[in-house]
Formats: C-alpha cells, structure tokens, sequence
C-alpha cells in the first residue's frame, strides 16, 4: 500500500481497546459480584483467569482461522460474540453460568483480537506500519486503563449486571462501526497460502524467539500489575482506591512504550536493541517493586517505568509479526501465535510469584522470578539479533 489509511487503523485499534474492556470491567466489579453470588477465592480466580487459559490454549489455532475465512469476518463475529457473552452474563443467576458467559465472552476476545491487527496492517503503508503495528501493541493497556476509569461511574449507576449490558452495547455498535468503516475491504487478503505454509512460517527460530519472549514479558507484567496495589495496601496500609488509582497509573504507562516502540523502528532503531533495553529495564524496576527496602512512592515509580519500558516489548513484537509473516497481510497466525505466548504467561507468572511468596511469606523473593523471567526474555532479545 502506498498511503495508509489511518481512519481505518484508528476504527481497528479502537475495536481492540473495546474488546479489553472484557478484561478490564471485572478488575472494578470482582468484589461486587464476589459479595453477591458469595463465590470463593478459587472462583473468582477463574473469573479473572479465563481468557489467559484460553489464550495459552487456542490463540494459534485461531490466528489461522482467521487467515483462511478472513479478517474483517473474524473481528465482527469476535466481537458479536463477545457481546453475548456480556449479556448472558448480566443475567447469570449462579457462578455456573457466569463462568459460561465468561468462556462465551473469552472466545468472541481472541477471535477479534487475532483478526484485528490484519486489518492494520493491511490498511497501513510500508513506511507507517512499524508505528501503526506499535500502536496496536497498546490495545490491552489503553482498553483496561479506559475501563477502569470509566466502569466505577457506571456501576454506581446501575450496578455491575448494567456494567456487562453496557459493554455488550458498546461492542455491537463498535462492530457496526468497523462494518461500515471496512466495506468493501477484500474479506481476505489477495494471496491465498496453503495450511502447511502459514504454520512452516512460523514455526522459525525468529518467530519461536517472540513468543517465548512474550511468555517472559506477560509472566513479569501480570504478576506486577496484579500484584502491586495488594502490596501497597498489605504491607503499606494505602488506603484501597488510591492503591487502585496507581495501579491504573502503571497499566496506562504500558501505553508509552507500545507506540515509542513503533515510532523508533520506524525511524531506523534495531529492534533487537529495543527488546533488551525492555527487558533489562523490567527486571531493574520489578526488583524494586518487590524488594522490601523500597517505601511505596519508590514502587509506584518503579511500576510505572517497568509498565513503560515493557511496553517497548508487544511495541516491536507486532513489528516483527508483520516481518515474519508471509505478508504483511497474514499475520493473523502469527498475532495468535503470540498471543498463545501471553496467555501461557499470564497464567504461569501470578502463580509462580503467588506461590514463592507464600512459602517465603516475603514478597522480597518474588525477584527470584523476575530474574529468572527477565533473564530469560533478554537471552531471546539478544538471540533475535541477526533475526530482525
């Protein structure tokens, strides 16, 4: 393409951000419906854990769905879905059902989101798709960080069942939007691959290299973003909505490196430079969050530069999906494939941390994880070294 569309890019990124409001309405609304349906701890770990499983399960399998029966197709139904899902949920009368809508909900996410950033690269020129790529990197930070602002005012409102309509609202008319926004657009893209060709793509030292990196970055950045405000009120009696407050903080700062990240390989930086000066500045700034010297201003700006700088990881990471790809335009199996890695890493880092601080009952030696998981992402950084 020889001029980007950026209303295009911008209707794809935002149906992204609309799509994370499914993740991010549960952080504000959990202890609602913890307190309602009288549901224990395990329970609500698998309200909150659900989409990371099926992530960890089915991302790949997914990204080559959407290759073979198309993008814009893939994104609008992941998106119906999803909705559904919402509203089935703001009826469940019991966990059972909730846990239901959650899977329904889960789904309709990863269908979307492994057909979405397709649609930016196909709709962005060669020179602009390092920043429209690193833009979509910002699509869970920006989608949560905007829930989590928005989803208090609308649960004093009408409660957190009001919430789930609202969002299943907000997802159909964000589809019709991307309907009406790529009309026309072929529903895949010109070159039709075989099965066997997408897969041999990437299934490449490269490729298998960012997404073992990916594992490392969501294993670093769930457990210190999930992590950060109990430690703030536990250890340091912040009172509960200002440690919320900072934690929105960090999660929006994911935001800056997303889109530097972009902007930079756009202007000639080497992305594997990027992705070890991610990597070195996460576990720097992870270490001082959990180390038990550092009082909670110096962890709330820790938590901020870790957020920012690991940022610069999913930024360049969609970078070098396009790269990877057959084309630019199926890069779906690739999307899903890391998106695969992230949700193993969801998964695993809060349960590693959660379980060595248990046994430890100090939060200092959750940096046994973050030098074993930082130290592992930044061995992939500098082995992509001649592969970017």
């Amino acid at each position: 393409m020889n001029q980007s569309s950026w209303p295009r890019i911008w209707v794809a990124f935002l149906a992204g951000c609309v799509a994370a409001f499914q993740l991010g309405k549960t952080f504000a609304s959990l202890a609602l419906i913890i307190d309602e349906l009288s549901l224990n701890l395990v329970q609500a770990g698998l309200i909150l854990s659900l989409f990371s499983l099926i992530a960890a399960f089915a991302g790949a399998g997914f990204g080559l769905l959407a290759d073979r029966i198309g993008h814009v197709r893939m994104a609008l139904t992941g998106l119906t879905v999803s909705a559904g899902g919402a509203f089935l949920g703001a009826i469940a009368p019991d966990i059972d059902v909730l846990l239901l809508s959650r899977l329904i909900e889960g789904l309709g996410f990863i269908l979307a989101i492994v057909a979405l950033p397709s649609l930016i690269s196909r709709s962005a020129s060669d020179r602009d798709r390092p920043l429209a790529m690193g833009l979509w990197g910002a699509f869970m930070p920006a989608g949560i960080g905007l829930s989590m602002i928005v989803t208090p005012v609308l649960i004093d409102w009408h409660g957190w069942r009001g919430l789930w309509n609202d969002i299943g609202f907000i997802m159909l008319a964000w589809g019709a939007i991307l309907a009406l926004t790529f009309r026309g657009t072929p529903a895949r893209a010109g070159i039709q691959l075989s099965t066997a060709e997408f897969i041999t793509s990437v299934l490449r030292l490269g490729p298998l290299l960012v997404v073992t990196g990916f594992i490392c970055y969501s294993s670093l950045y769930q457990s210190l973003t999930a992590f950060l405000p109990t430690i703030l009120v536990t250890d340091y009696s912040v009172p509960f909505a200002q440690a919320a407050r900072f934690g929105a903080i960090v999660v929006v700062g994911n935001i800056i490196g997303n889109v530097s990240a972009g902007w930079l390989i756009g202007r000639g930086f080497v992305p594997w430079k990027l992705l070890t000066v991610s990597f070195i500045a996460m576990g720097l700034c992870a270490m001082l969050v959990f180390a038990s010297f550092s009082e909670p201003a110096i962890k709330v700006v820790a938590g901020f530069m870790f957020s920012a700088f690991g940022g610069m990881f999913p930024g360049t990471a969609f970078v070098l999906a396009a790269r990877y790809s057959p084309s630019p335009s199926h890069m779906a199996l690739m999307a899903g494939f890391m998106l695969q890695g992230a949700g193993i890493g969801q998964t695993i880092g809060p349960m590693m941390v959660s379980s060595i601080v248990e046994f430890s009952a100090d939060w200092n030696s959750a940096n046994l994880v973050v030098i074993v998981m930082a130290g592992m992402g930044l061995t992939c950084a500098l082995l992509l070294r001649k592969r970017t």
